[in-house]
C-alpha cells in the first residue's frame, strides 16, 4: 500500500546546482513502521532514530526514483541506509543503531530525515553508532 501523497515527505525546496535536486524533509517512523522495512530490515538489530553517539560511520545510499513518489524512493533510500548500518552492526556483534541525517555534513536528528531527488535516483546519508 502507497502512503498518501505528501504523507512522509514534504518539499524542502530546490537545490541550486546542475541538473535536478529536489529536497525534502522525510518522517523516519514512518519508513521505519513500513510494510517494505517489515520485509528489509533484520529485526534482531533494534533502529533509533533522532540521535547517534559515540564512534560514528557515515552511509550514502541511493534509491531509483524513475516513476517513484518521493514518499517511496526516499523511504526505499533511507532503508537501504538503515540496513547498510544493520549489517555492519552484525559484524561488530552489536544490536542496536542509533541514526541521524547527516546531509552536507550537518546532523539532523528528531523524527525527520533529508533525501535529495535528482533525475534518477535520491539519495539519504546517515550517520549512525552500534550499541
Amino acid at each position: 500500500a502507497k502512503p498518501a501523497a505528501g504523507a512522509a515527505c514534504r518539499s524542502i525546496g530546490s537545490v541550486a546546482g546542475r541538473g535536478k535536486n529536489d529536497a525534502y524533509m522525510c518522517k523516519a517512523a514512518t519508513a521505519l513502521n513500513s510494510a517494505e522495512a517489515r520485509e528489509v530490515l533484520d529485526p534482531a538489530v533494534r533502529v533509533s532514530y533522532g540521535s547517534a553517539g559515540g564512534n560514528t560511520d557515515v552511509s550514502r545510499q541511493t534509491a531509483n526514483a524513475t516513476g517513484k513518489s518521493p514518499d517511496e524512493t526516499c523511504q526505499r533510500a533511507f532503508l537501504n541506509a538503515v540496513k547498510r548500518f544493520q549489517s555492519t552492526a552484525h559484524r561488530k556483534n552489536k544490536n542496536a543503531v542509533r541514526l541521524v541525517s547527516y546531509f552536507d555534513k550537518k546532523t539532523i536528528g528528531g523524527s525527520e530525515y533529508e533525501c535529495h531527488i535528482g533525475t534518477w535516483n535520491s539519495r539519504v546519508v546517515l550517520k549512525g553508532s552500534y550499541h
